[in-house]
């Protein structure tokens, strides 16, 4: 493959990337908690979220970020519940990402999972996710979706 036919340059190149997230949450006694991760690259804790593979809905695709970045498995919503838009810097490159958050309601999570060397997981409730997400785009996305969870009535 040559640089032109990589469909990641040529994504770059246009100056926007897609790409899919998961709020991956479970109910509790007390309070809705969600799952987060760290960033490979920085180590700081976002959302698991990467992009959609040939052949994959976005929200599968958003599933499956979940089950390779945390371990999880569970039922996603079909639809997007929010969003963002981050700039991604890797000189010479910068460009935009898109992303897509959908809820994906944890029914199972693994003890060991794909990338558990290479990242660290926490389940934690809204107000403890802002105390440890440093970026604000994140933060505002995350508190706007979970007001579009799809939780149903005495679950929480």
């Amino acid at each position: 493959m040559t640089q032109t036919d990589d469909p990641r340059l040529l994504r770059y190149a246009a100056g926007i990337d897609r790409q899919v997230g998961a709020l991956a949450w479970m109910p509790d006694d007390a309070d809705l908690r969600f799952w987060i991760v760290t960033s490979r690259r920085t180590g700081r804790w976002v959302l698991p979220k990467g992009g959609v593979d040939p052949g994959m809905t976005p929200s599968q695709a958003a599933a499956q970020e979940a089950f390779e970045e945390v371990g999880l498995t569970g039922e996603v919503n079909h639809a997007p519940i929010g969003g963002y838009r981050i700039p991604k810097i890797r000189p010479p490159l910068i460009w935009t990402v898109d992303v897509e958050i959908y809820a994906l309601r944890v029914t199972h999570v693994a003890e060991t999972w794909l990338e558990q060397s290479e990242r660290e997981r926490r389940l934690v409730t809204l107000a403890e996710a802002h105390q440890l997400i440093e970026d604000d785009t994140i933060l505002s996305a995350l508190s706007m979706s979970t007001l579009r969870l799809p939780i149903p009535i005495g679950a929480s």
